[in-house]
């Protein structure tokens, strides 16, 4: 492995972005720091920021290197990679044009694209698209699509091999036209609308799709399974689907919005909540928009097989929730996000107010991340959880 070992290269830099009593502050870095520290040692992992929502503030804690070459500390400006957390994303700004009446969840998508009329998705809803639950959208964009005009030829060819609504495929195409049909209702781009409506307004101040040059400096560098330096590469949807960049503390401050923490517009904050309303029951784990949420409490073994490889990569039966079950106090609620380079994890407990994002540059396995963050919180007190499996 290139650059200097991480017992030496372990730095921890703390940040509040809203002050906490000292002893708070003692007992969060108790806990985590040999939690992460560890785990960093086991995943070969360079940097990463760790943030801990609760309701009396924020802690964040920067651990390592942002770049193993240059060996340029993790601190409170690093930007991360966050995959498929940047889906919560583009279900925020559909469900803000539903509360503002530009958009209808269950209506057709070929109502919005009128592209797509005559194909399946006359029968598809933006609800199916933000649930996964299409009909068997594939997870990637296929090769042969190029651009947005043979993104549409593609949609149009394509056809269901599951029922609509009844099977739950993981997919970057579902959420990815999700975003694509928000922005229509919107009469606006995809970003420029998502940077008005969203990021503003909950003073997300360092969260781009595009990186600009005057922040570059500040963006993290990946590393593959191999060790190698990595970003993300541009793809066809990967704004709606992938392609954020942020702060562990703008990401926090989305974690404050979803626990009610701060004081935002009454349509932004209907909005936030409605992505958490429970769709569709897929085994053990409950399907909100992009959301995934479990009753408490929640055994180790059940939030494994939830953030899983066979709930990410194969076709999972669903039954619809009707109507969708209001925003609940008493579950876990996670999303996992990926790049090539970089893995990230964020969970709400809603009835505590509590949050956790975790942010790396190298993408390590989703069991790994879901015990990391398990055993924070059961030894803050915020689950009752007991130990999980080594």
């Amino acid at each position: 492995m290139k650059g200097i070992a991480l017992g030496v290269s372990l730095l921890l830099l703390g940040s509040s972005s809203v002050a906490l009593a000292e002893d708070d502050d003692v007992d969060v870095r108790d806990t985590v720091d040999p939690i992460v520290a560890s785990l960093m040692q086991q995943q070969s992992i360079p940097g990463m920021a760790v943030a801990v929502v609760r309701p009396q503030g924020v802690q964040i804690l920067n651990y390592g290197v942002a770049d193993r070459d240059d060996g340029t500390p993790v601190d409170g400006d690093t930007l991360f990679e966050i995959g498929s957390l940047s889906k919560i994303f583009t279900a925020t700004l559909a469900t803000l044009a539903a509360v503002e009446g530009k958009l209808d969840l269950d209506a057709p998508v070929s109502r919005y694209l009128p592209t797509l009329e005559g194909s399946a998705f006359d029968r598809i809803s933006g609800r199916n698209l933000g649930t996964h639950t299409t009909g068997g959208l594939p997870l990637f964009v296929p090769d042969e699509v190029t651009d947005r005009d043979s993104l549409m030829t593609w949609y149009r060819q394509w056809q269901p091999s599951e029922a609509i609504g009844e099977v739950r495929t993981y997919s970057n195409l579902g959420i990815g036209l999700l975003g694509v049909e928000t922005a229509a209702s919107l009469d606006q781009g995809f970003v420029p609308a998502m940077r008005a409506r969203v990021l503003e307004p909950l003073g997300l101040q360092h969260t781009w799709y595009d990186v600009p040059e005057a922040q570059m400096a500040h963006y993290a560098m990946g590393e593959d399974k191999q060790g190698e330096p990595i970003r993300v590469a541009p793809g066809v949807l990967d704004d709606e689907a992938y392609g954020v960049k942020t702060t562990a503390g703008d990401l926090a401050r989305l974690v404050q919005a979803n626990l009610g923490l701060l004081e935002i517009d009454d349509d932004l904050q209907q909005a936030i909540d409605i992505t958490r309303q429970g769709n569709f029951q897929v085994g053990d784990m409950t399907q909100d928009l992009i959301w995934e949420q479990y009753p408490l409490p929640v055994s180790f073994d059940t939030l494994l097989a939830g953030n899983g490889y066979d709930m990410i990569l194969k076709p999972n039966a669903a039954k619809a929730i009707e109507p969708p079950q209001a925003p609940r106090d008493d579950v876990w609620i996670n999303k996992t996000g990926s790049t090539n380079g970089f893995g990230g994890y964020v969970v709400l407990v809603p009835g505590k107010q509590v949050g956790l994002v975790m942010l790396a540059n190298r993408n390590y396995p989703n069991d790994a991340r879901v015990q990391a963050a398990y055993e924070m919180l059961s030894k803050l007190n915020v689950v009752d959880g007991g130990d999980a499996r080594q």
